[in-house]
Order: C-alpha cells, then sequence, then structure tokens
C-alpha cells in the first residue's frame, strides 16, 4: 500500500456572525474536539466545589425574580444584536453612537449575568450536583441531549475566540 496517507479531519466552529455579514472580526479557528475538551474540564473543576454543599431540596417552582432576569437579559442581547447588524455601511459618526450605546448595554448584560449567576446558585440542590458529578464521570457515554441540559444548568454564556475561552456560569 505505497502511496496512501491517512487523512485527519478536523470539526472547527465558526462565527456565524462573520460568515453572514461580517459584522465582527471572527473568532479565529476554534477546533470543536478542543473547545469542548477544555469545557469539560473546567465542568468539573467548577463541580468539585458542590462536593460538599449542602441546601434545601430544589422545588419544581421557577424562581420568578431569575425569569425576569434571564427576560431582561435577551432583550438587552436583543438590542445588542440589532445595533450590531445595523452598522453595514455606517459612517463615522453614527458607529460613535452606536460603540457608545453597545458599551451601555454590554454593562448591563454583565450586570445581569452576575445576577443571574448568583440566584442560580442558590437553586441547585445537592441532588442535582451529584447528578451531574454522575453524568461528569460518564461524559464519553452520555447522549448528546443529557449533556446539552447538563451545561443549560451549569453554564449561561461561552464566548470562544483563538486566543482566550470565558465561560459565564449560572453556579
Amino acid at each position: 500500500m505505497k502511496g496512501l496517507t491517512t487523512a485527519v479531519i478536523y470539526r472547527y466552529m465558526r462565527c456565524s456572525k462573520y460568515i453572514d455579514n461580517k459584522s465582527c472580526e471572527g473568532a479565529g479557528t476554534l477546533y470543536t474536539d478542543k473547545l469542548e475538551q477544555f469545557i469539560y474540564e473546567q465542568m468539573v473543576e467548577k463541580l468539585k466545589d458542590f462536593k460538599t454543599l449542602t441546601g434545601k431540596k430544589k422545588s419544581g417552582k421557577v424562581n420568578p425574580e431569575l425569569a425576569i432576569l434571564h427576560t431582561e437579559l435577551a432583550k438587552v442581547e436583543g438590542e445588542i444584536e440589532k445595533l450590531v447588524d445595523s452598522l453595514t455601511g455606517a459612517n463615522p459618526v453614527l458607529l460613535s453612537y452606536v460603540n457608545a450605546k453597545i458599551e451601555e448595554l454590554d454593562n448591563q448584560r454583565q450586570t445581569l449575568n452576575k445576577k443571574i449567576a448568583d440566584l442560580s446558585i442558590q437553586t441547585i440542590s445537592p441532588n442535582q450536583a451529584d447528578q451531574i458529578s454522575d453524568y461528569l464521570d460518564d461524559w464519553e457515554n452520555v447522549s448528546f441531549d443529557d449533556k446539552r441540559q447538563v451545561l443549560n444548568i451549569l453554564i449561561s454564556q461561552i464566548k470562544a475566540t483563538s486566543e482566550k475561552i470565558e465561560i459565564i456560569w449560572k453556579i
């Protein structure tokens, strides 16, 4: 079998905003497998704090304050997205106004994310932490939907570029 070579296939992520309308600089090259492994390691590390967690049993009720904060956050993120989408063909004066408004909205978003994280840590129960730990112990065999549920419980947002990865935790 002379002359045969083995091809290595990499999966990588691309910024949809960059692909659609070049409204951001792009994230650089993000290899999916490496990103997923990093996120997994960070979740394992984060859950170490919950090995000694004590607290009340989680009720079936949704925290109304948390729901309101999530709604406000979605509204702020929607406003930011509209402003970013409107930048195509903008003149320098308009750009300065839009940048100032985006900065203001980004500060609001950061404040809301912190409030959500603070409230969310109060709502995770010891049983939930144990269940998540069990999933992480057997992560390779966990279904995609279960992995997504674990991520939804633990992580609010992941901001990634080829230079850095920032995880905004719910807990």
